[in-house]
């Protein structure tokens, strides 16, 4: 491994956070063409279902006991955050039973985070783009097939689903009931939206859908197949295989077609991680640029995971304070906790400083959450960087 600058010609500017982009100034004539275009959709779905059900005969009041419909109208927004749950809880279940461990879940802003001590519990931003999230990571073999991968995507919508056709099948039993007959009705109408629209493929904010993930899986599309080479490096993770040992041909190589900028960039945090630990500083400093010209591709969620991998690219091979100094508040945040972490950094930063009051301080208070560490290999190696930070002399 490189200490120092590895060339001193080096462009240090290329390895700082980027400017951010101009914001996009929203076009108030697009969202009325959309809202124009979309009201005859639903008007011709709408004909075709109600045209249908009355050419056999069906009503809606034949189907339906006595509801308050204000009343589920409100149930239905109020079940909104129970289904939630429900749907993350679904994705949980389907996960641990094809042998996938459980590392954080998230629902608004509560979060739960799985490190070396166990289960810890806190609160956060929410997440642009989603309402949850189960992440559920391989271990070994399990949990890598497309079968594997297929079952934990549909266990979230299939729980929605699933609470949707029990709610409706119970709805005889409310007649007479109004009130009663509105919670079902209401709950059930709320899990079926919530299902359905997590079957349909897009893209939210950089995240993907259910069904986008489905969709890929069954089409083996190129997200797909680098879907599951990330997913193999994370199983060796879990399993305590320090990056320079996973097989190179399993290192992803720099994508830049990819419909997920989510999978692009992981690819390039683990490419770099590898190279990183590998001691190749060229192949650290060629990922480091790729994924620094990313960085507002990415979800607002997920740029503090980048910025501290980024940043600890600057820490261990560049040494350079004020570009440490520049990332060092774009890793405020995250999806997971990055507690450990940015303690990690600012250790860094106060060993760049040259100030060893700071640096006995900061090491303490790093060392004192190693057991917040994901896994096996993030806790190896925080705890040799600060080790190695220990040993060296401030400045």
């Amino acid at each position: 491994m490189t200490d120092g600058h590895a060339d001193a010609a080096i462009d240090l500017a290329a390895f700082g956070p980027p400017p951010a982009p101009p914001p996009v100034p929203a076009s108030t004539r697009k969202a009325w063409l959309k809202f124009a275009l979309t009201l005859p959709l639903f008007a011709i779905g709408g004909a075709i279902i109600g045209g249908g059900a009355a050419r056999l005969g069906l009503r809606v009041e034949h189907l339906l006991p006595d509801v308050a419909w204000w009343w589920a109208l409100g149930f239905a927004v109020l079940a909104t955050w129970p289904h939630i749950v429900l749907h993350e809880a679904g994705h949980a279940l389907a996960g641990l039973a094809r042998g996938m461990r459980p590392v954080a879940f998230g629902i608004g802003s509560l979060r739960w985070d799985r490190g070396e001590s166990g289960w810890r519990f806190r609160r956060s931003a929410g997440v642009a783009g989603i309402s949850g999230f189960a992440a559920l990571l391989p271990v070994g073999e399990r949990g890598l097939s497309r079968t594997d991968q297929s079952l934990y995507l549909l266990g979230g919508p299939l729980a929605n689903l699933l609470t949707a056709a029990v709610a409706f099948a119970l709805l005889p039993l409310a007649d007479g009931t109004p009130v009663l007959a509105a919670f079902l009705l209401g709950s059930a109408a709320s899990a079926l939206l919530l299902g359905v629209a997590n079957l349909v493929p897009f893209h939210s904010q950089g995240w993907r859908s259910d069904g986008r993930g489905l969709l890929d899986l069954a089409r083996r599309t190129p997200d797909a197949a680098l879907q599951r080479q990330l997913n193999q490096l994370l199983a060796l993770n879990m399993a305590g295989v320090r990056p320079r040992d996973w097989p190179a041909e399993l290192v992803p190589q720099p994508v830049d077609g990819s419909a997920s900028p989510m999978l692009a960039v992981n690819g390039d945090i683990l490419r770099l991680s590898w190279a990183m630990d590998l001691g190749d500083a060229t192949a650290a400093a060629e990922a480091a640029r790729h994924a620094t010209r990313r960085f507002h591709t990415l979800p607002e969620a997920f740029r503090p995971h980048l910025a501290i991998t980024l940043a600890g690219h600057v820490a261990r091979h560049l040494r350079d304070r004020e570009l440490l100094a520049a990332w060092r508040p774009l890793c405020e945040g995250g999806i997971t906790d990055l507690s450990l972490m940015r303690a990690w950094l600012d250790a860094e930063l106060a060993a760049l400083a040259g100030d060893p009051a700071a640096l006995a301080a900061t090491l303490a208070s790093a060392r004192s959450l190693l057991d917040r560490a994901p896994d096996p290999v993030t806790a190896l190696l925080l705890r040799e960087y600060l080790d190695d930070l220990g040993q060296r002399r401030p400045g």
